[in-house]
């Protein structure tokens, strides 16, 4: 079976273009199912239903959390798929084998308030100061993951227009417009510094960090007096705010970048529990 994972998972990177540490995640999961399958003395044979199903019970009787259970149900899932499109079973074992249902928690959001205090923790006055504001301008801006931001070049930027072209998972590029705060910060910090090829570089011709900007936003929320955050927090702050005022959910999804719609929905909870507030807060009968 290891011939089948080598292509599936050669698959899943050249056709796909999904990216190393996805495929990696992919490879995990079926090394440990192949693990099972030679501890129960299967080893070297095509699996059927009820050794997945031995396999996820496993799991659970060793206190997985549900996520990654569906975690691995999804790799098999796709990894039996594969098989069966390729002719090597006639059958997909996990056809009718439904996902649990995972309860989907609402990401951390600031308020507007909370959003302006933060970014203008950093002193502008200096290089790093001026460089961690852009970092915060740009976050909020454009909704980017920080992975994004890290790796950003000058050449994906186009300032005389106004806009950013990001890219993604599995080298997914989009474009995002750039607001006028954003990109009169981003002018002062180029002409502050003589960039050759990140906007944001770092040691040795690379970039930033991912853990620079994590510990930039945890610093700036201490200062700034504000408790719940996380990495992604201006980027869930950036998608509620526009849903708040009036943007469509389409439009919001290509800018996040979100391949399914539903994966963006998760935003429309936290506009509706706005509204709510609002209303029982103002509404003269609301009580």
């Amino acid at each position: 079976m290891h011939q089948y994972i080598d292509a599936f998972l050669q698959q899943l990177m050249v056709i796909r273009g999904l990216s190393q540490k996805t495929v990696e995640s992919y490879a995990n999961d079926l090394r440990n199912f192949c693990n099972f399958l030679e501890r129960e003395g299967r080893k070297d044979i095509i699996p059927n239903t009820e050794d997945f199903l031995k396999f996820f019970e496993k799991l659970q009787q060793e206190g997985k959390e549900t996520t990654s259970i569906v975690r691995n149900m999804v790799s098999l899932r796709q990894f039996t798929k594969y098989l069966t499109k390729e002719g090597v079973i006639d059958r997909d074992p996990l056809f009718n084998i439904t996902l649990p249902k995972l309860r989907r928690s609402l990401p951390d959001v600031l308020t507007e308030e909370e959003v302006e205090s933060l970014i203008k923790i950093p002193k502008t006055e200096t290089r790093k100061g001026l460089r961690d504001r852009v970092i915060l301008e740009l976050l909020y801006a454009t909704g980017m993951r920080v992975s994004e931001l890290v790796t950003l070049k000058l050449i994906q930027l186009n300032i005389q227009v106004g806009f950013v072209i990001v890219k993604g998972k599995g080298n997914k590029e989009r474009v995002i417009p750039l607001g006028e705060e954003a990109m009169y910060w981003l002018k002062k910090y180029m002409e502050s510094n003589h960039l050759k090829d990140f906007v944001f570089p770092g040691k040795k011709g690379r970039h930033i960090t991912r853990q620079y900007v994590w510990k930039l936003i945890k610093e700036c929320a201490i200062k700034a007096n504000i408790k719940s955050i996380s990495p992604h927090s201006l980027r869930h702050s950036f998608a509620t705010h526009l849903l708040l005022r009036g943007a469509d959910l389409h439009s919001v999804q290509l800018m996040l970048g979100h391949s399914d719609i539903s994966t963006t929905e998760i935003y429309t909870h936290l506009t509706k529990e706005h509204l709510k507030s609002v209303y029982y807060k103002y509404h003269p009968r609301a009580r």
